[in-house]
Formats: C-alpha cells, structure tokens, sequence
C-alpha cells in the first residue's frame, strides 16, 4: 500500500467519524427539542455523551492543518445551536447545508491526497 493510499484511508476514516458524530448528534438535539427523553437530567446525559464523541472527532480533524477543518468547525457551531434551542426554533436547513458543504471539502481534500 502506497503512503498516499494510507494516507488517503486515514482521511476518509477521520472525516466519515466526524460525519456520524455530528449526525448522532444532531439526533440527540432533535430528540431533546422535541421533549422524547423522560427527565432533562436524560436528555443532558445524552447530549454530554454526543458532544464528547463529537468533539472527539473534531480534534482528529485539527491535528492536520489541511482538509476541511473549517467547515468541520461550522458543523459543530450549527450542532451547538440546534441544542439550545426549542423544535421551532431548530434551523435543519442550516445543518444540512453546513454538512453537505463539509462533505464536499472532504471529497476535495481526498482527491487532492490521491493526486499528490
């Protein structure tokens, strides 16, 4: 196997971690929103232990300056809105578009690590 090729899976592992994170995460706030947990002790358990995998992959993401850390960084500020707000107030449409727009900075970032 090639350093690139390894180098290449490494990414594509880190950036799909980050990917369920956030999603599980964002789960997590819809499900508190929406009132689904039987006590906020629960629903503040629950959202601690999606935050910490989250965070977890986040900082995979910063320990190598390239790739699409910034848009990682967007993901995770919409994530943090979601869970501070009511079921109303949640803007999916600002979530979906902070992740499509992470996953298209990854498929770059990983096309440029096959091509180096």
């Amino acid at each position: 196997m090639s350093t690139f090729t390894a180098l290449y899976l490494a990414r594509q592992a880190t950036y799909a971690a980050f990917l369920s994170a956030a999603d599980s995460e964002s789960s997590v706030c819809w499900r508190k929103a929406d009132g689904q947990y039987p006590t906020p002790d629960a629903a503040r358990e629950a959202q601690d232990a999606a935050y910490t995998v989250t965070r977890d992959a986040y900082n995979r993401l910063l320990v190598e300056p390239v790739g699409p850390h910034t848009e990682a960084r967007i993901v995770v500020d919409v994530i943090r809105l979601l869970g501070r707000s009511s079921a109303e107030d949640q803007d999916w449409h600002a979530f979906k578009q902070a992740r499509e727009d992470f996953v298209d900075a990854a498929r770059v970032c990983l096309s440029e690590t096959l091509q180096a």
